[in-house]
């Protein structure tokens, strides 16, 4: 029985996963094709802008509620929380459209898109409370329903009004409908442990789960630093352009989500019973094999990569194969980084990646602006593969050294 279930699980969770990452890249071909280059330039901009608020929404994320060993928090401390973190979020789009001075449309399709986000950021805090009851299968299936429903419902919108505002209106109503009707329904039917609202106790979340935050804020913007730097210097076109070619890598991490999500469970097992041979076993185990998938990804996308996405879109990528080559080499990088991130944030070694992401934002922000401007789309390329390089060797470096640290104390006990 147990079997069956975990296997139901690690199935649902690849469909949900997939769905969910797909959604954006499927978003994009929609409005390329309905749309045109120039209205899809703002829409994929907006979207990745709506990613990065989607952290300050999540906060510290699901893995460090499911990774919450001690039981510290109950689960409407994190639901208490959540809402405030996504009153944030929605502040925070608003306030930085108002800086930026975009016009009403760009600023109207950032907030909405936000505003989906912020939906899924709250979902998210449901998830994990089913997922550390083990009913990962019924987040997968919720990302499902999400992302169908979302799609169809852009594409059908879109193709009636040709208006991105009334589509963004759409699928967050969309959006809204699942939480309501799918997702609560599934958390009423778990036990979930309930605490009156503690000031003390949301400030505490705050605190403790700052430096999973902060890395993950950070591991989002990095990622899309190249896109602010052509948001300011080159066409909206440009921007659809790099949006295309950086959609494969999202391949890359969705691997690592599909490895990793339903392993956390197991990892907190080994650390609560002390035992580093089957906890290294494991961690290295899941490095491997995402290295070999990335090098199969790489072959495959030399083959075929700029003739299929440019046929999807409707766009002529030819030119920019190389930059292709570059950021999926990337994207391995990244997806091994959010993998021994995962693993960090379980050992609560946040300090550590902090540190590491102040750095690569700093650098990140000033290569990506000097080589936008002097190599357009392949420096925004080749800004996004070093920046994943730097990241991954970092954390595989200081990974390697914490588990020998580990070893010695757990063999002392």
């Amino acid at each position: 029985m147990k079997e069956n279930i975990d296997r139901k699980n690690v199935i649902w969770n690849m469909i949900g996963a997939t769905a969910n990452a797909f959604t954006s890249l499927i978003f994009t071909i929609i409005v390329t094709r309905i749309n045109g280059l120039e209205q899809a330039g703002i829409f994929t901009y907006a979207f990745a802008t709506a990613c990065l608020f989607f952290i300050i929404a999540s906060y510290a994320g699901r893995t460090f509620q499911v990774t919450d060993v001690a039981e510290k928090y109950s689960d409407t401390d994190y639901i208490y929380h959540r809402i405030i973190t996504c009153i944030m979020m929605m502040g925070g789009i608003i306030l930085f459209t108002t800086i930026k001075g975009y016009n009403i449309e760009k600023v109207s399709i950032m907030v909405l898109l936000c505003l989906y986000r912020a939906i899924e950021a709250f979902c998210e805090v449901l998830y994990a409370i089913l997922q550390k009851k083990e009913y990962l299968y019924k987040v997968g299936i919720s990302m499902t329903i999400r992302a169908i429903l979302s799609i169809f419902i852009l594409l059908i919108i879109d193709s009636i009004t040709h208006n991105l505002i009334l589509s963004c209106i759409s699928i967050v109503l969309c959006s809204v409908c699942v939480l309501l009707f799918y997702d609560f329904k599934n958390v009423k039917q778990v036990k979930v442990v309930k605490t009156k609202f503690q000031i003390q106790k949301i400030k505490s979340l705050f605190l403790s789960g700052f430096f999973t935050f902060l890395i993950t804020f950070l591991g989002t913007y990095v990622i899309n630093a190249p896109r602010y730097a052509i948001d300011d210097m080159l066409e909206n076109e440009l921007q659809t352009i790099f949006g295309i070619i950086i959609m494969p890598a999202t391949f890359m991490g969705l691997m690592g989500q599909y490895i990793i999500q339903p392993v956390l469970t197991k990892i907190t097992k080994y650390m609560k019973e002390n035992n580093i041979k089957e906890l290294k076993k494991l961690i290295y185990k899941i490095i491997g094999i995402i290295l070999c998938i990335g090098l199969f990804v790489l072959f495959i996308a030399y083959l075929l990569e700029a003739p299929i996405l440019g046929f999807i879109y409707g766009v002529d990528l030819k030119p920019y194969i190389v930059d292709m080559l570059i950021i999926i080499f990337g994207s391995i990088m990244y997806s091994l980084g959010i993998i021994i991130s995962y693993v960090l944030i379980a050992f609560r070694k946040t300090f550590i990646q902090a540190i590491v992401y102040i750095v690569v934002s700093v650098l990140t922000t000033i290569v990506s602006y000097l080589l936008v401007k002097r190599f357009s789309i392949i420096g925004a390329s080749i800004t996004y593969m070093l920046t994943m390089l730097s990241i991954a060797l970092c954390f595989f470096a200081y990974l390697i050294i914490y588990l020998k640290k580990l070893a010695i104390e757990w063999n002392k006990k």
